[in-house]
């Protein structure tokens, strides 16, 4: 796979050496927000198996979610297209999304549990370290962008090992549309830090989704082909870097925060150069 340069203005963020333990101290200004399923964790189909359980006790009816592609959807969205595509009214369906929530979060909750126990529900591989090199460096503000509703993140997170890693969030129970979940999580960064705005943001996930949710805040796309797209989808969907997943954190950091000239290592393609 070929590789392309970042454009060091493109990260928005300075850098300052000097730091122990063999690795240059970082300082930067960026907000990076992190898709959860297919990005930082695979859960084994527990969602997919849970939500069947609830619209059918709730519903009476699961419509098409055996085949039903989720990625990059959000929940309530997901909701709405498995049910309207047999014949329900989208608003009786919305109407009825609060009392479908809890019976869903239970039965994902036993799903979870199951698919821990079989060693199906992880962290994918690089996210461990890549959260920690973020973490460990000064300025850089970790959020959510998720479709999934934020109970529902946080026990998927919880089930892979990497709760708490979190300031804040935009969620699908903040809305049906992944561009407006978007945009709330910059206000919730903003919230906690006047100084995040859309220029200071670099979009995380693994969809052409999440492509277009990081063009609708102006604000870096970042994307790893360790869901269902590949590096060549994800390059075509416009997105501003592509890694096949996150081992080489060095290079993924580097390419985050602007150091050792923001050129992404292998494993790593530029948005407008060829894919895998």
């Amino acid at each position: 796979m070929d590789k392309a340069a970042v454009d060091p203005d493109s990260t928005r963020s300075s850098v300052s050496s000097g730091g122990g333990n063999g690795r240059p101290a970082r300082e930067v200004g960026v907000l990076v927000l992190f898709d959860v399923d297919g990005t930082l964790l695979l859960s084994g189909g527990a969602g997919r198996s849970a939500l069947k359980t609830a619209l059918e006790a709730v519903y009476s009816a699961a419509g098409p979610v055996e085949s039903y592609d989720f990625h990059g959807k959000t929940d309530p969205q997901i909701v709405v297209e498995l049910l309207s595509a047999i014949g329900r009214n989208p608003a009786d369906i919305r109407e009825r999304l609060p009392t479908l929530w809890p019976v869903y979060l239970a039965a994902l909750k036993e799903e979870l549990g199951r698919r821990v126990r079989e060693g199906l529900a992880m962290a994918l591989p690089g996210v461990g370290d890549l959260l920690a090199g973020l973490e460990g460096t000064r300025g850089v503000s970790l959020g959510l962008l998720t479709g999934n509703i934020a109970p529902a993140a946080e026990l998927k997170l919880a089930a892979a090992g990497v709760e708490a890693r979190f300031e804040f969030g935009g969620y699908g129970s903040d809305s049906e549309s992944r561009n407006e979940i978007a945009r709330i999580a910059v206000e919730r960064a903003r919230a906690l830090d006047g100084r995040w705005g859309e220029a200071h943001t670099v979009v995380i996930g693994d969809t052409p989704r999440d492509v277009e949710a990081a063009r609708a805040i102006s604000a870096r796309a970042v994307m790893v082909a360790t869901g269902r797209h590949s590096t060549g989808d994800l390059a075509a969907a416009g997105a501003d870097v592509v890694f096949e997943d996150f081992r080489e954190t060095e290079a993924v950091l580097s390419c985050l925060l602007g150091g050792n000239g923001s050129a992404p290592g292998a494993g790593a393609s530029g948005g407008e150069g060829p894919g895998a």
